[in-house]
């Protein structure tokens, strides 16, 4: 009986913490699946020590007796202690700790006296499978949780349990990373663009100290400094566009007309290459902001464009499909394909293979899809055919 009953409880607890993965999973993608394995792990490993609980007759009582379900109580008690994420149970109307991070977090042994306003009722409002955020703290140290519930059937009563995930230490953990990706790249992109320039300018200088300068070896080296300069200035104003991109104003674009500028440009800007819009299952009309879409859906053609130099017979596609709940840009090109060690990389701002390239095509592209809560995304990508797709949500244009 006791052993059902830790059955029950892990499983009402894996639910609740389930919930709250999913939370966070869905605002970026953080930390959460790592927490959920670890959670399933803990629920995995304290099930097969209840099963393999001993089934002899108990021993006659030692001195301290020890009542059945007893140790594996406690191993449970020791597994829910290792959750980063802290427990919470509602019993009665009475929040009560569950883990050591929830004791850590509410300063409470069992019982809470005095619970974080709003969340007894959010605990108990909350239905299992549903999540709600609530803020916990007080003055200056109010830290933002995912609440995920479930439900605990124990001795002929219910009891609510509650997972809480701290929401602002995974985006602090990610804005972090983030911030020392960015450090790393703009630190590489300037070192790289500011070497040759002081290394030619000292040259130009060191010629100028001859009796004879070489006037047009002197010229030369300035020239070439000021188009490194130039390079490196274009390469701030694309940090900055990437940067500060305004937020969409949506407006009622008709696709035919959409696709036909699209053709129009493609076809005058590379007019050796084959290129077909496919509108068949298109809608008649989305609700985007027509300059951005426009502007990361030729990002993406460019980049299918440039692949196809070394190609006998090149030809890109554009197709746009209605799906339920979604329409679809599907972008393809027969090339040479990416390569394998580059997948990870294309979307990351100013990494580049192009002699010339600025590296924040396909990253603005991405931000700029992201703004109209969609995503840009590469499906497919093999010597023949590389194949990006855009989702964008379906709303009706008025």
């Amino acid at each position: 009986m006791a052993s059902d009953q830790v059955r029950g409880m892990l499983r009402a607890l894996v639910i609740a913490a389930a919930g709250a993965g999913g939370a966070v999973a869905a605002m970026r993608g953080l930390y959460a699946t790592a927490l959920l394995a670890a959670l399933i792990t803990v629920w995995i490993a304290a099930l097969d020590l209840v099963d393999r609980g001993p089934r002899r007759p108990p021993a006659p009582p030692p001195p301290a007796p020890v009542f059945p379900g007893e140790e594996e109580r406690r191993r449970l008690n020791a597994y829910l202690d290792l959750s980063p994420a802290p427990l919470v149970a509602l019993d009665d109307g009475r929040l009560r700790v569950v883990n050591r991070a929830a004791r850590r977090l509410l300063g409470a042994s069992d019982l809470v006296a005095d619970p974080p306003e709003g969340l007894v009722a959010a605990l108990s409002e909350t239905r299992p499978g549903r999540t709600v955020t609530i803020d916990i703290g007080q003055d200056a140290d109010v830290r933002s949780f995912a609440l995920a519930t479930g439900d605990l059937a124990l001795t002929g009563r219910m009891t609510r349990i509650g997972a809480l995930i701290d929401i602002d230490a995974e985006l602090k953990a990610a804005e972090a990373a983030a911030l020392r990706d960015l450090v790393q790249v703009l630190s590489h992109e300037i070192v790289n663009a500011l070497t040759p320039i002081a290394s030619l300018a000292e040259t130009a200088v060191a010629m100028l100290d001859d009796p004879e300068p070489a006037l047009p070896k002197i010229r030369e080296a300035i020239e070439t400094v000021a188009r490194r300069a130039a390079s490196l200035h274009r390469f701030g104003e694309s940090y900055r566009t990437l940067a500060k991109l305004p937020l969409p104003i949506p407006a009622r674009i008709p696709l035919t007309g959409f696709a036909n500028d699209l053709t129009a440009l493609f076809t005058t800007r590379w007019p050796h290459i084959a290129f077909t819009a496919d509108l068949e299952e298109a809608p008649a009309f989305l609700l985007a902001d027509p300059d951005q879409l426009t502007a990361a859906i030729w990002a993406v053609l460019q980049n299918a464009a440039e692949a196809l130099d070394a190609t006998p017979t090149p030809h890109v596609t554009l197709a746009i499909q209605a799906r339920v709940g979604e329409t679809r840009i599907t972008m393809t090109d027969n090339g040479p394909g990416i390569p394998a060690e580059n997948l990870k990389d294309i979307f990351r701002p100013f990494f580049t293979t192009k002699q010339a390239g600025s590296g924040i095509g396909l990253a603005l592209a991405r931000q700029i899809v992201r703004g109209h809560n969609g995503d840009l995304t590469l499906t497919h990508s093999l010597a023949g055919q590389t194949r990006f797709e855009s989702i964008l949500p379906s709303v009706v244009a008025p």
